[in-house]
């Protein structure tokens, strides 16, 4: 999926918004992706626009203290989800709404231990509508980036 969503970003980001599902499908399916990637990249962004951020944009508007995972929330990330997820924390590229906004998406996957690729999903997800030049940045090198790049 995280090819589709590759491709997403660059045929589609700069413009004003992404066409309607079903000629969205069709011209996936024309670029030459499969159907269950298709299907996967579009109940994404599905989700996308469920996403109600206004209770996430109060927290930013506070002055918040450090945030330190539970025991119970460090239990459900690999080790190179956590470290990826502190990270982006020391860095500041998410802010405390987004940071709460990403952990409260992890703790909705399934039981089990949350990999790298999936909080790198989440993390895209929770950015993609900034569309500020950090955020870009950061989704280039979620979407494209080499293997195990570190954040500055």
């Amino acid at each position: 999926m995280l090819e589709v969503l590759a491709y997403l970003f660059e045929q589609f980001y700069n413009a004003d918004g992404l066409p309607d599902m079903s000629q969205l499908a069709k011209k996936l399916s024309l670029a030459g992706f499969e159907g269950e990637d298709i299907h996967d990249a579009l109940t994404w962004l599905s989700e996308l626009k469920q996403i109600d951020i206004a209770p996430y944009q109060l927290l930013d508007s506070k002055e918040l203290g450090f945030r330190s995972l539970h025991p119970i929330e460090l239990e459900r990330l690999s080790e190179e989800a956590a470290l990826f997820l502190h990270a982006l924390d020391a860095t500041r590229v998410l802010s405390a709404g987004e940071r709460e906004l990403v952990l409260d998406r992890l703790w909705r996957e399934p039981d089990g231990e949350v990999v790298l690729e999936r909080i790198k999903l989440i993390v895209l997800m929770v950015i993609w509508q900034k569309r500020d030049a950090l955020s870009n940045l950061l989704i280039e090198e979620l979407l494209f980036g080499r293997e195990g790049f570190a954040l500055h």
